[in-house]
């Protein structure tokens, strides 16, 4: 069988080999699905009593006994090393795809994979070891740094700067206008011209359709090693700072700004104009309605305090007891004066 060793898996991991190190693996799988193959990954120690003893684990310090494994304080942490020795994509050999159109005046670097549909417009400039896949559009005079990979459907709008390494998903669009009107004289809406442009920084990933708006003049800027998830939206002269996470659904407001190592769970928002400090973790489904200092942990709508908002609405659920209280106490007090004495408060 092909594959690797668990000697091996302990090396990489730099966890304490237990068992027969020579038992060879062809993959990873979960505790829900054990296969006597592959290396199961368990962080739950709970789940290792319905594991089979045949099946071979990765698993927390002093937790896998009588069984072949691999033993280590964060487990969970070993999946970095390990999924990419178990991937099945193909990679993409340099080449540009006769079904490409690249301007003549745009600039590829070395090593490239340039897709079936591409458009690489004029002034553009791509750098080393780009996997561009099929039908992604580069503009005039954008920017794309080294290693980076942007997957099928993505749209660079023209002046955009990616930054190296970066993984942009499928269906994501970068340098689209920003939403900017005013009223006219007559009432009807007017366009507010987005002249400004969006820069990357680098180890950036972007999810799959989310939108990153140009600024209406300066820059939009995403900060290096920020990861946002899918169908996130960034609005015109935002500012994400760097090692940023940002979850699925999840709006940032124009002019916004978020500081260093900023946590947006799922489905938050975050109005327009707001500072966010440096350590800032935003709750799911919050809403950010005015600035948080940095190290503050915040929840619900207006987002506040977690600790306040927990206060607040167990205060929320005692109120609807006192309600229903209250009724059986009008209740109980009409049957008295009724002269009905029946039931209790």
């Amino acid at each position: 069988m092909e594959g690797i060793s668990i000697a091996r898996v302990a090396e990489i991991t730099g966890g304490a080999l237990i068992g027969d190190g020579e038992r060879r693996i062809c993959g990873l799988c979960a505790p829900d699905e054990p296969q006597a193959d592959k290396l199961c990954v368990v962080w739950d120690r709970g789940a290792l009593e319905r594991i089979p003893g045949d099946v071979p684990v990765l698993a927390e310090t002093g937790s896998v006994r009588s069984r072949d494994g691999v033993e280590m304080d964060h487990p969970r942490e070993a999946l970095v090393n390990l999924l990419p020795l178990f991937d099945r994509r193909i990679s993409d050999e340099p080449c540009v795809h006769p079904r490409a159109f690249v301007h003549e005046n745009s600039a590829i670097g070395e090593d490239c994979f340039i897709g079936p549909g591409c458009v690489i417009s004029e002034g553009a400039v791509i750098g080393g070891r780009v996997v561009l896949q099929a039908n992604v559009f580069i503009g005039k005079n954008a920017v794309v740094g080294d290693d980076t990979r942007i997957e099928a459907f993505v749209s660079i709008q023209d002046f955009v700067e990616i930054g190296r390494r970066t993984l942009i998903h499928s269906g994501a669009v970068i340098g689209c206008d920003g939403f900017g009107f005013v009223p006219g004289q007559d009432g009807k809406w007017e366009k507010i011209p987005q002249i400004g442009t969006v820069l990357i920084g680098d180890d950036v990933e972007i999810g799959a359709n989310s939108t990153i708006d140009r600024a209406t003049f300066g820059v939009t800027r995403i900060g290096d090693r920020t990861k946002l998830g899918v169908h996130v939206h960034i609005a015109h002269n935002c500012e994400v700072g760097p090692d940023c996470m940002m979850v699925g659904f999840t709006p940032l407001g124009g002019s916004s700004k978020l500081g260093r190592r900023v946590l947006v769970a799922g489905m938050s928002g975050i109005a327009d104009h707001v500072t966010v400090g440096d350590d800032v973790t935003v709750a799911g489904r919050s809403g950010v309605t005015k600035d948080l200092k940095s190290g503050l942990t915040v929840s619900g709508f207006p987002a506040q305090e977690h600790m306040a908002e927990k206060r607040f609405q167990a205060s929320l659920r005692r109120a609807r007891d006192y309600g229903e209280r209250l009724k059986r106490i009008e209740r109980f007090i009409g049957n008295m004066a009724a002269g009905v004495c029946e039931g209790d408060i």
